[in-house]
């Protein structure tokens, strides 16, 4: 930001300058591209960024000072309705967001032309479930902020639980042309395959990301030399993973060349054929695969989904019974039984269910996550923190219930609690955890142990260049908060 030019009108108070905002911020607000600050404050602005709060009691000065500066507009609208938007914190805080709706549209009444206000109105629509109004209410502020990237990532976010990837993608990548090197936009469109991340070639450690089509071409040259069975299912299992999903097939056909026998190729071919939606040809592989493995619950869960998909309930039905009763504890075979009863209206049943897997296998932990889902599901954080607690007890420093545990903490406003959980836990922590354990931090403003512990984090040695990128995004956030 930096002093603009333009006429100042004598009555200005003296004690007040002006200083110029970013065109993106000062679109997002509807304000125009100077605004006031007091000139012995102007310095420590201009580095740390604008005090909308501040501004807000400035603009009402100069107004009644010099209602007819420039802008002046402008300014009667911010003031009117930001003080308005500023009571909203506490519903936001507590996550009442219902509530918060029908405040937003007085708001936006005040000021139809308020991208802010539209922005949270989609935000709160999108919490609510409420899809098509979220994207309605996002394009309304694209429409009058069209720089401000940050409104495209969030459209983003709506368009993924929508299950659009393909506009989720378009709009990632305007976001990442308005804000370069944005981490959380970077992440999502590595999420969406859109992009891989790749190590540098001058083995500096640090990472570089690639476009879909140029990892593509290099994996694609990889399947093609690669004549070894276990690297070739290696990196069938890879493409795979990363929704390569027609290379993946070449790869694991090229193993079925090599070895018509190597069954494990009908498991990578049958789950390629499922993602593909090519139903019929991955029930042939899958069902030839399980006939040689009848114990594998991996099996048994992706023909689930295939007769899922086909509507074959009753099939379907018995395969995941089947997979579950394999490995009572294995989360994405737990999270498609609990699905599958709440889709048929049948939560009673399900968690009965649950209950009686709880009691059948008791030194298991996966049933007591998903009896503390449900629990969460009809607000009973009683039962659920009881369920979690047993599931620790059962599997201690189990990493999938400390992380349920500690987000449903957080969500909570139990920060200190989380905090205490984490720190009981023996080093080294995952990622996932060490992240949620620097928020808390900062949520408390012990900003100094949050930066502590990331750096530990990063000084391990062999870390994922996942990792390290995640590690270091929230790192840099946090020393420029600080």
């Amino acid at each position: 930001m930096s002093t603009p030019s333009f006429d100042r009108p004598s009555e200005v108070p003296p004690e007040i300058t002006f200083t110029v905002l970013p065109k993106a911020i000062a679109e997002f607000h509807h304000l125009p591209l100077h605004v006031p600050v007091l000139v012995d404050r102007q310095e420590e602005i201009e580095k740390k960024g604008y005090d909308f709060n501040e501004g807000s009691q400035l603009m009402k000065r100069l107004l009644e000072a010099a209602p007819s500066v420039p802008g002046a507009y402008l300014y009667q609208l911010f003031t009117r309705k930001w003080d308005k938007l500023m009571e909203l914190n506490p519903y936001f805080a507590k996550g009442r967001i219902g509530e918060a709706i029908p405040k937003l549209v007085e708001i936006l009444e005040i000021d139809p032309e308020c991208p802010l206000t539209a922005f949270q109105l989609a935000y709160c629509f999108r919490v609510t479930g409420e899809l098509e109004k979220s994207e309605s209410f996002y394009k309304q502020a694209l429409r009058m902020a069209p720089d401000a990237g940050w409104i495209y990532s969030n459209l983003g976010r709506t368009y993924r639980i929508m299950g659009d990837k393909k506009k989720a993608a378009e709009v990632f990548w305007k976001a990442l042309e308005l804000l370069p090197g944005d981490q959380f936009v970077l992440e999502q469109l590595v999420e969406l395959s859109e992009l891989f991340i790749i190590p540098k070639p001058d083995d500096s450690g640090e990472a570089l990301f690639v476009k879909r089509s140029d990892y593509e071409s290099k994996m694609k040259e990889a399947l093609e030399k690669e004549t070894d069975i276990e690297s070739l299912m290696g990196l069938g299992w890879k493409l795979l993973q990363d929704r390569l999903v027609d290379l993946a097939t070449q790869c694991f056909e090229k193993v079925l060349v090599l070895d018509s026998q190597f069954f494990d190729a009908f498991l990578g071919l049958g789950t390629a054929h499922l993602e593909s939606g090519r139903f019929k040809d991955a029930e042939k592989y899958l069902t030839s695969y399980l006939e040689e493995n009848p114990d594998s619950a991996t099996g048994h869960l992706n023909l689930f989904k295939v007769y899922l998909a086909q509507n074959e309930e009753d099939l379907a039905w018995q395969e995941i019974q089947a997979a579950v009763l394999l490995d009572p504890n294995r989360l994405d075979v737990l999270r498609q039984l609990y699905f599958l009863f709440l889709e048929a209206d049948r939560q009673d049943e399900g968690m009965e269910w649950i209950e009686q897997l709880i009691e059948d296998v008791p030194d298991s932990f996966g049933p007591l996550l998903v009896k503390a889902w449900g629990m969460n599901e009809v607000d009973n954080w009683e039962e659920a923190e009881e369920a979690l607690r047993l599931a620790l007890k059962r599997a201690p420093h189990n990493e999938d219930v400390l992380l349920y545990y500690t987000a449903e903490l957080g969500r909570r406003g139990k920060t200190e609690d989380l905090i205490q959980l984490i720190l009981n836990e023996p080093e080294p922590w995952s990622l996932s955890l060490t992240i949620n354990l620097a928020l808390a931090y900062t949520q408390t403003r012990k900003i100094d142990d949050a930066k502590k512990i990331l750096k530990k984090f990063l000084t391990r040695p062999d870390l994922p260049l996942e990792d390290q990128q995640r590690a270091k995004a929230l790192l840099s956030e946090i020393e420029k908060e600080d």
